[in-house]
């Protein structure tokens, strides 16, 4: 074999592994239904629908825990236009605004913003996942 044909096969060979590199990307990825404009919106209140996520798989770390508790009485105020202490100058919650809540990200495991959470456990359900970005999409009252 000649040394063009050397590079060729070289060149080759380059390609094919290029093309069998794999991205494995998030271990999990939620599930959540887009939204689909004009459909009638299901209201997502705080204090019975979110404030319950939290006390569940959130309050064992932080009750408080770098700066942020997710207790009953505490959550709302410590999240809602609050900068992130680690991740600043982003947000934790802006209300309406789902990209740019550290909070969506850590939740829906994007990876963008250090630790997954929950970081050990289930991560959370579908459902769970559902009325925190409705309730993040829906302005984040303290409803």
């Amino acid at each position: 074999m000649n040394g063009r044909g050397i590079n060729r096969l070289i060149g080759m060979t380059m390609v094919l592994l290029a093309g069998c590199a794999k991205d494995e990307g998030p271990l999990f990825v939620p599930q959540v239904p887009p939204v689909v404009p004009g459909e009638p919106i299901d209201t997502a209140y705080f204090t019975t629908e979110v404030q319950p996520i939290f006390d569940q798989k959130c309050w064992v770390c932080h009750p408080p825990n770098a700066g942020l508790d997710l207790g009953e009485g505490m959550a709302y105020d410590d999240l809602v236009n609050v900068t992130s202490t680690g991740f600043a100058p982003m947000l934790r919650v802006v209300p309406g605004d789902l990209e740019n809540s550290l909070l969506w990200h850590k939740v829906s495991f994007t990876g963008q913003y250090g630790l997954n959470m929950p970081p050990a456990g289930e991560p959370l359900s579908t459902e769970e996942l559902q009325v925190i970005r409705d309730w993040i999409e829906q302005g984040a009252q303290e409803n």
